[in-house]
Protein backbone atom coordinates (compact mmCIF):
# COMPACT_ATOMS: atom_id res chain seq x y z
CA UNK A 1 0.00 0.00 0.00
CA UNK A 2 1.27 3.46 -0.94
CA UNK A 3 0.98 6.01 1.91
CA UNK A 4 3.23 8.84 0.70
CA UNK A 5 4.71 10.02 -2.60
CA UNK A 6 7.51 12.51 -3.25
CA UNK A 7 7.85 13.89 -6.74
CA UNK A 8 7.50 16.82 -9.14
CA UNK A 9 4.24 18.40 -10.20
CA UNK A 10 3.60 17.62 -13.87
CA UNK A 11 0.16 19.21 -14.10
CA UNK A 12 -2.97 19.78 -12.05
CA UNK A 13 -6.61 20.74 -12.43
CA UNK A 14 -9.30 21.76 -9.94
CA UNK A 15 -9.63 18.25 -8.50
CA UNK A 16 -6.52 16.26 -9.40
CA UNK A 17 -2.73 16.37 -9.48
CA UNK A 18 -0.38 14.48 -11.82
CA UNK A 19 2.79 13.74 -9.88
CA UNK A 20 6.00 12.57 -11.58
CA UNK A 21 7.82 10.17 -9.25
CA UNK A 22 11.10 9.12 -10.90
CA UNK A 23 9.50 8.92 -14.32
CA UNK A 24 6.24 7.30 -13.23
CA UNK A 25 3.31 9.71 -13.24
CA UNK A 26 0.54 9.19 -10.69
CA UNK A 27 -2.86 10.85 -11.01
CA UNK A 28 -3.94 11.85 -7.50
CA UNK A 29 -7.41 13.13 -6.59
CA UNK A 30 -7.29 16.10 -4.23
CA UNK A 31 -9.62 18.64 -2.65
CA UNK A 32 -9.96 22.05 -4.27
CA UNK A 33 -8.50 23.62 -1.12
CA UNK A 34 -5.27 21.65 -1.45
CA UNK A 35 -5.00 22.12 -5.21
CA UNK A 36 -5.03 25.88 -4.62
CA UNK A 37 -2.07 25.52 -2.24
CA UNK A 38 0.19 23.72 -4.74
CA UNK A 39 3.33 25.32 -6.09
CA UNK A 40 4.12 25.83 -9.79
CA UNK A 41 4.46 23.00 -12.30
CA UNK A 42 7.85 21.32 -11.93
CA UNK A 43 8.15 21.99 -8.20
CA UNK A 44 8.82 19.12 -5.81
CA UNK A 45 6.21 18.15 -3.24
CA UNK A 46 5.34 15.41 -0.77
CA UNK A 47 1.77 14.09 -0.92
CA UNK A 48 0.20 11.83 1.70
CA UNK A 49 -1.80 9.10 -0.04
CA UNK A 50 -4.97 7.24 0.84
CA UNK A 51 -5.28 4.34 -1.58
CA UNK A 52 -8.75 3.09 -2.51
CA UNK A 53 -8.69 -0.32 -4.18
CA UNK A 54 -11.83 -1.63 -5.88
CA UNK A 55 -12.47 -4.61 -8.15
CA UNK A 56 -12.12 -2.53 -11.29
CA UNK A 57 -10.05 0.46 -10.18
CA UNK A 58 -7.23 1.76 -8.02
CA UNK A 59 -7.64 5.35 -6.85
CA UNK A 60 -5.17 7.63 -5.06
CA UNK A 61 -6.55 10.43 -2.89
CA UNK A 62 -3.87 12.94 -1.87
CA UNK A 63 -3.39 15.29 1.07
CA UNK A 64 -0.80 17.82 2.22
CA UNK A 65 -0.48 16.35 5.72
CA UNK A 66 -1.19 13.11 7.54
CA UNK A 67 -3.95 14.62 9.70
CA UNK A 68 -6.05 15.31 6.59
CA UNK A 69 -5.39 11.79 5.34
CA UNK A 70 -6.64 10.36 8.64
CA UNK A 71 -9.81 12.47 8.53
CA UNK A 72 -10.51 11.31 4.97
CA UNK A 73 -10.13 7.70 6.07
CA UNK A 74 -12.54 8.25 8.95
CA UNK A 75 -15.12 9.86 6.66
CA UNK A 76 -14.98 6.80 4.40
CA UNK A 77 -16.09 4.59 7.30
CA UNK A 78 -19.45 6.41 7.43
CA UNK A 79 -22.23 4.69 5.51
CA UNK A 80 -23.13 6.80 2.47
CA UNK A 81 -19.77 8.58 2.25
CA UNK A 82 -17.60 7.45 -0.65
CA UNK A 83 -14.33 8.87 -1.92
CA UNK A 84 -16.02 11.54 -4.05
CA UNK A 85 -18.24 12.74 -1.20
CA UNK A 86 -15.36 12.73 1.32
CA UNK A 87 -13.24 14.88 -1.03
CA UNK A 88 -16.25 17.16 -1.60
CA UNK A 89 -16.54 17.69 2.16
CA UNK A 90 -12.82 18.41 2.43
CA UNK A 91 -12.99 20.82 -0.52
CA UNK A 92 -15.61 22.86 1.31
CA UNK A 93 -14.28 22.69 4.88
CA UNK A 94 -10.83 22.93 6.44
CA UNK A 95 -9.76 19.78 8.29
CA UNK A 96 -9.89 21.61 11.62
CA UNK A 97 -13.47 22.75 10.95
CA UNK A 98 -14.60 19.22 10.02
CA UNK A 99 -13.28 17.82 13.30
CA UNK A 100 -14.63 20.69 15.42
CA UNK A 101 -18.04 20.45 13.76
CA UNK A 102 -18.21 16.73 14.53
CA UNK A 103 -17.10 17.21 18.13
CA UNK A 104 -19.57 20.06 18.64
CA UNK A 105 -22.40 18.23 16.82
CA UNK A 106 -22.80 21.05 14.30
CA UNK A 107 -24.95 19.47 11.58
CA UNK A 108 -25.61 22.84 9.88
CA UNK A 109 -22.00 23.01 8.67
CA UNK A 110 -22.33 19.71 6.81
CA UNK A 111 -25.81 20.60 5.53
CA UNK A 112 -24.26 23.61 3.79
CA UNK A 113 -22.34 21.25 1.48
CA UNK A 114 -24.01 20.18 -1.76
CA UNK A 115 -25.05 16.53 -1.59
CA UNK A 116 -24.97 16.27 2.21
CA UNK A 117 -28.51 16.03 3.56
CA UNK A 118 -29.67 16.15 7.16
CA UNK A 119 -29.60 12.37 7.61
CA UNK A 120 -26.06 12.02 6.28
CA UNK A 121 -24.82 15.00 8.33
CA UNK A 122 -26.24 13.41 11.48
CA UNK A 123 -24.75 10.04 10.57
CA UNK A 124 -21.29 11.58 10.10
CA UNK A 125 -21.46 13.13 13.55
CA UNK A 126 -22.92 10.09 15.31
CA UNK A 127 -20.44 7.64 13.80
CA UNK A 128 -17.29 9.75 14.15
CA UNK A 129 -17.78 11.80 17.33
CA UNK A 130 -16.42 9.19 19.76
CA UNK A 131 -13.49 8.36 17.46
CA UNK A 132 -12.40 11.98 17.31
CA UNK A 133 -12.94 12.41 21.05
CA UNK A 134 -10.47 9.57 21.70
CA UNK A 135 -7.93 11.10 19.31
CA UNK A 136 -8.35 14.49 20.94
CA UNK A 137 -7.85 12.98 24.39
CA UNK A 138 -4.54 11.49 23.31
CA UNK A 139 -3.41 14.87 21.99
CA UNK A 140 -4.48 16.63 25.18
CA UNK A 141 -2.17 14.40 27.19
CA UNK A 142 0.79 15.72 25.18
CA UNK A 143 0.07 19.37 26.00
CA UNK A 144 2.84 20.63 28.27
CA UNK A 145 2.30 22.69 31.45
CA UNK A 146 3.15 25.80 29.49
CA UNK A 147 0.59 24.94 26.83
CA UNK A 148 -1.92 24.09 29.54
CA UNK A 149 -1.65 27.69 30.74
CA UNK A 150 -2.34 28.86 27.20
CA UNK A 151 -5.25 26.41 27.06
CA UNK A 152 -6.84 27.99 30.12
CA UNK A 153 -6.32 31.51 28.74
CA UNK A 154 -7.76 30.57 25.35
CA UNK A 155 -10.83 28.93 26.90
CA UNK A 156 -11.37 32.01 29.08
CA UNK A 157 -11.14 34.31 26.07
CA UNK A 158 -13.66 32.25 24.08
CA UNK A 159 -16.08 31.98 27.00
CA UNK A 160 -15.96 35.79 27.39
CA UNK A 161 -17.09 36.05 23.77
CA UNK A 162 -20.28 34.17 24.64
CA UNK A 163 -19.53 30.57 23.63
CA UNK A 164 -20.35 27.70 26.00
CA UNK A 165 -17.65 26.33 28.30
CA UNK A 166 -17.80 22.82 26.84
CA UNK A 167 -17.49 23.93 23.22
CA UNK A 168 -14.68 26.36 24.15
CA UNK A 169 -12.69 23.61 25.86
CA UNK A 170 -13.12 21.23 22.92
CA UNK A 171 -12.14 23.87 20.39
CA UNK A 172 -9.17 25.13 22.43
CA UNK A 173 -7.80 21.61 22.88
CA UNK A 174 -7.93 20.90 19.18
CA UNK A 175 -6.59 24.27 18.06
CA UNK A 176 -3.63 24.04 20.46
CA UNK A 177 -2.79 20.45 19.53
CA UNK A 178 -2.77 21.36 15.83
CA UNK A 179 -0.74 24.57 16.34
CA UNK A 180 1.88 23.59 18.92
CA UNK A 181 4.32 26.38 18.10
CA UNK A 182 1.88 29.28 18.04
CA UNK A 183 1.36 31.80 20.83
CA UNK A 184 -1.94 32.71 22.47
CA UNK A 185 -2.44 35.82 20.35
CA UNK A 186 -2.07 33.68 17.22
CA UNK A 187 -4.38 30.94 18.51
CA UNK A 188 -7.28 33.24 19.41
CA UNK A 189 -8.26 34.21 15.82
CA UNK A 190 -7.91 30.59 14.68
CA UNK A 191 -10.27 29.42 17.41
CA UNK A 192 -12.74 32.26 16.83
CA UNK A 193 -12.83 31.54 13.10
CA UNK A 194 -13.53 27.89 13.80
CA UNK A 195 -16.36 28.71 16.18
CA UNK A 196 -18.03 31.66 14.53
CA UNK A 197 -17.40 31.29 10.82
CA UNK A 198 -16.55 27.63 10.18
CA UNK A 199 -17.60 27.50 6.56
CA UNK A 200 -15.26 30.28 5.44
Amino acid sequence: MIVKLKGNIEQFDKNFLDLDVNGTVYRILMSNRNIEKLGPIGSQIIIFIYEIIKEDSRIFAGFLNNEERETFGELLTVQGVGGKMALNIMSNLENEVIINSILNENTKIFNSISGVGSKLALRIINELKEKFKKKLLKKEITISKNRNSIFQDLVSCLVNLGFSQKICETTASYVISENQEKKLEELIPIAIKSLSNPSS
